[in-house]
């Protein structure tokens, strides 16, 4: 059993606390956006907030334009129709922000304030009191001033990477991360928790929340559908990205997190925070801090295991995985073999045996093979099936026989895994190519299939020839 070391926990030097499994996708990714025509939209977004009398939204942005200027602003995230329903925060100049909320009367109040930190990760939040709008760089408060009203207008996106305009977008050239809309205001001490940790999903009044932490970062994520919501499920869609490639994609975003790496053997486990652990997976957990914002860190768990599978041909076994550091081979009684130390050993008795591997710090061992054919000299002299079927594979409660060779079937005869016969039959009447056998009463395992033939000659009369043995296996579950 793995267990978090003591250093590591004077390093966190916090309390335990574990906050619940968060494994979707690849972690800590954002997104990158190329200025020209990329961005996220979320239909209808603004029927969020209407008719509320306070709300908030933040991000993680990381700027690239030294010298945005009109029409080219580089917009970053909100509502905006230009009218009745503006709440949002765009990059104005190489210096400044610009923040807005326009009520539904027309009304409209804009805060412009800096720094802008190019080509730096940022966090930017803005806030909505009921009677004051106020605008947060990095966790403090850059700027505020009176505001009142509210919105009304249930019909406008939230948009990420862009804002609309008239017929001139404007659209973000950098990278963004961790977006998200409140219902309510957030405090000064929740917005300063949002600089320095994680956002956690379990925030009140949170209605969507956009971590991006989807895709291979700089990979290939076209066949990711859209850019997932993990609060409401209010989904946004893309357009203009490329979703390939180190750009217009999702790439590394904004690390918020401490990251424990762990490597599982098979039935291995890791304790940690009073949680265990025993499947891969990208795990969230959450620590209480002296300063009331939660700590969070990314457990990334991987389980180092070994393809357990035996290729059977006769008697003639092979170890499905390839590259295991050794090979040690057992029999039924789980002796190792002397000197059966490859990947591939031919079992010169009958019986089971399995492959035990080593892949990295693990030891795995492999399923069971039966073998059965050693002293059989009249055995067909076919690769393994090549000569028989067994269909479905694996089955279940019937199992039909096909025979690859051209003969007939004289005698069959099913060995289970500890060498017993569970199946016998001598007349296969006219029943064709195919044969039916049922397996409902066998106990789920490992079988072997042999089957003598009588393989036809050459000749025109078609006179039987010489007798022979096709095995093959085939497993219940």
């Amino acid at each position: 059993m793995s267990t978090l070391n003591w250093d590591l926990f004077i390093k966190l030097c916090f309390c335990w606390v574990i906050m619940g499994p968060y494994a979707k996708g690849q972690p800590l990714n954002g997104m990158s956006m190329d200025g020209i025509d990329d961005y996220v939209a979320v239909s209808g977004s603004s029927a969020l907030v209407a008719n509320l009398g306070s709300f908030s939204m933040a991000c993680w942005v990381y700027p690239t334009n030294a010298a945005p200027s009109f029409p080219d602003f580089d917009g970053i995230m909100g509502l905006r129709n230009d009218a009745n329903a503006d709440f949002y925060v765009l990059q104005l100049s190489a210096n400044t922000f610009e923040a807005r909320f326009r009520n539904s009367a027309g009304t409209m109040h804009t805060l412009t304030q800096g720094p802008v930190l190019l080509n730096q990760w940022q966090h930017l939040a803005l806030v909505y009191t009921g009677s004051s709008l106020r605008f947060y760089h990095n966790g403090n408060l850059a700027g505020s001033m009176n505001a009142t009203g509210m919105i009304t207008n249930t019909s406008i996106p939230l948009e990420i990477g862009r804002l609309s305009f008239s017929n001139n977008p404007f659209y973000l050239n950098g990278n963004i991360d961790e977006a998200a809309l409140w219902g309510r205001a957030l405090s000064d001490n929740e917005v300063m928790c949002l600089y320095k940790q994680q956002l956690d999903s379990a925030s009140a009044g949170l209605l969507s929340y956009y971590p991006m932490d989807q895709g291979i970062a700089g990979g290939n994520n076209v066949s990711v559908p859209y850019l997932e919501d993990v609060k409401g499920g209010y989904h946004g869609f893309f357009y203009g990205l490329n979703l390939t490639g180190p750009n217009s994609n999702f790439v590394t975003g904004r690390q918020m997190m401490g990251i424990l790496r762990d490597t599982l053997c098979r039935g291995e486990s890791l304790v940690y925070g009073g949680t265990t652990y025993q499947q891969a997976g990208q795990f969230r957990v959450r620590f209480p801090r002296p300063d009331q914002c939660d700590s969070t860190v990314c457990v990334l768990i991987k389980i180092d295991t070994a393809d357990r599978r035996i290729s059977v041909n006769r008697n003639q076994l092979s170890a499905v995985q390839t590259g295991a550091l050794t090979y040690q081979w057992i029999n039924s009684a789980g002796t190792a073999i002397q000197g059966a130390t490859n990947r591939t050993y031919t079992a010169t008795s009958n019986g089971t045996y399995r492959v035990v591997m080593r892949m990295g710090s693990c030891m795995d061992t492999s399923y069971a093979a039966l073998v059965s054919t050693v002293g059989l000299s009249d055995e067909l002299n076919l690769p393994k099936n090549q000569a028989i079927r067994v269909y479905p594979n694996p089955g279940k409660d019937w199992v039909q026989l096909i025979p690859l060779v051209n003969g007939t079937p004289m005698l069959l005869e099913v060995y289970s895994v500890d060498g017993k016969i569970v199946y016998r039959q001598e007349d296969f009447g006219e029943a064709g190519e195919t044969y039916p056998v049922k397996s409902l009463d066998w106990p789920n395992g490992l079988y072997q299939f042999r089957l003598q033939v009588k393989a036809w000659g050459d000749s025109a009369s078609k006179q039987a020839s010489s007798k022979c043995w096709i095995v093959t296996n085939w497993l219940k579950q």
